[in-house]
Formats: structure tokens, C-alpha cells, sequence
């Protein structure tokens, strides 16, 4: 089977979860939930079947914009269990794409597949997701999706992922679209970082174990914004050892001006 989710996220590190924005501006949330129900669910006293549990936010909000994030919010739904699966069951179960219920008993099906050529499996496989707000204003919403999964190995894996979209249009925005300078706030997120971690300007981070791209300090693949400011979060694997944890870094939005476009707060 070929996974293909980056994993991440991980232990000790409390995501912030206030919305930067007044209680007005919040349109109603709806939460939507999922349990996967098949005849091969996890059975505890067996150690044995598949637990596949979704927790999700919607818009209460009809506009198209709203319409529209509503819709990746489905579909970054759905993905969370069809991460987990090769490209050629998708392509052969393209209902899969759009359906909780299909992708979670094909996750189920793959299970019954591994262990059936293995004999047995040791524990049941897992996958569970929890989705809500990070940050709401007038005019951008970041939500955050937060995955937990186990399908056999060492240890569990999870991960996060920020997701900003535009409210009026329901574009899923990308960093380019957030900030003027990426160098500029680069330097920024270096000096956070170093300075959460404990290290001097002098230290070399890939001599310090960090995980580098040609020896230079990158931003992550997840920023998103916060009540506190600007949210940058380096998942499990991403920039250090499993072992290390996800490491969150937040650079205050008085440090972002002429960086941050002031339209997204």
C-alpha cells in the first residue's frame, strides 16, 4: 500500500485557538460528524478492524464565498481518509473523492487486505480527524485540520494542517496572496525560532540535528493566522525528529507590518 499523507503534528504543543476577530464578524459554525459503522469496525476485545471517526466545521453562511469554503471543507474531509489510500483504488473508486462513507470502508478494505497476506495484524488501524476554526475575521478564515492515524509500525503518526481562505470569494489562499516580502519574513520566523529553541544566531541548526533543505531554514508547509499573530507550524518529520514533536513558532502581527497585507487580518 502506498501512503503518501506527510505526517506530522504530535504531543505536548497546544494549538492556540481564539479567533482574531470581533464576535460579529463570526459567522455560525455547524459541526458535522462521522463514524465509520461496518461490520469490520475496531473490535477491542479481538484487537482487531478499523476506527475511522471525522469531526468537521460548515458555514452557516449561504453566500458564495461561504458556499464555496464549505465545499473544501467536505473535500479536505474526505481526504484525511483517502490520504491514506494508493492512487489505484481511488482511480478505481472515484466516489471515494467526495464520500465519507466510501472512503472509510475502503480504508476498511485495505486493512482486511494487509492482514489477510499477513496472517494477523497487531492492534486495530485508525484514522481520526478533528476540524475547527484557528482564525476568523472579515475578511480571511483559517481552519486548521488536525489527523490522527495508526495503521500498524512503531508508532502512531499525526498531523496538522492550516488551511486560509478567502471569505468573499472562498479561494483557498496561499502565502504569496498573505504577505508582500517572503524573505523578509523568513528572517523573522528564523529569529522566533531560534530564539523558542534556545539557540544562538551563531548555532548551525543542521549541526543542532534540524532537518535542512540545502542548510538554509525554510518556512513551513502550515502557516495560518492566530488571535496572537501569524501561525507557523512545523509538523513531526518536517524539520526535526519524530521525537522532537511539532514545533509551533507565532510572530506577533506588530512585527508583520509592511510584511503582513493588512486586507487578511
Amino acid at each position: 500500500m502506498k501512503y503518501f499523507l506527510a505526517l506530522f503534528l504530535g504531543g505536548s504543543i497546544t494549538l492556540l485557538s481564539a479567533c482574531h476577530s470581533r464576535t460579529s464578524e463570526l459567522p455560525l459554525l455547524g459541526k458535522q460528524h462521522f463514524t465509520y459503522a461496518g461490520a469490520n469496525r475496531c473490535d477491542t476485545t479481538k484487537n482487531s478492524g478499523v476506527d475511522v471517526a471525522v469531526s468537521y466545521i460548515l458555514l452557516k453562511d449561504e453566500s458564495d464565498g461561504g458556499r464555496k469554503i464549505n465545499d473544501s471543507l467536505r473535500q479536505l474531509a474526505v481526504s484525511s481518509i483517502t490520504g491514506w489510500l494508493d492512487s489505484t483504488t481511488i482511480a478505481n473508486n472515484p466516489q471515494a473523492r467526495t464520500d465519507l462513507a466510501k472512503a472509510a470502508a475502503l480504508f476498511a478494505a485495505d486493512y482486511e487486505t494487509v492482514r489477510k497476506d499477513m496472517g494477523s495484524l497487531g492492534g486495530c488501524w485508525e484514522v481520526k480527524t478533528a476540524a475547527d476554526t484557528l482564525h476568523v475575521g472579515e475578511k480571511a478564515l483559517t481552519a486548521k485540520f488536525e489527523t490522527f492515524a495508526y495503521t500498524g509500525g512503531a508508532h502512531p503518526n499525526t498531523n496538522m494542517s492550516l488551511y486560509n481562505f478567502d471569505r468573499e470569494t472562498g479561494r483557498l489562499l496561499t502565502l504569496s496572496d498573505m504577505v508582500s516580502d517572503t524573505t523578509a519574513l523568513l528572517a523573522l520566523v528564523e529569529k522566533a525560532f531560534r530564539k523558542q529553541q534556545a539557540l544562538s544566531p551563531q548555532n548551525n541548526l543542521e549541526e543542532q540535528g534540524y532537518f535542512l533543505r540545502d542548510g538554509h531554514f525554510f518556512l513551513p508547509a502550515n502557516v495560518g493566522m492566530s488571535s496572537a499573530g501569524m501561525l507557523f507550524y512545523y509538523n513531526p518529520y518536517e524539520i526535526a525528529a519524530y521525537a522532537v514533536g511539532p514545533i509551533q513558532v507565532t510572530v506577533p502581527y506588530e512585527q508583520l507590518k509592511g510584511i503582513l497585507r493588512e486586507d487578511w487580518l
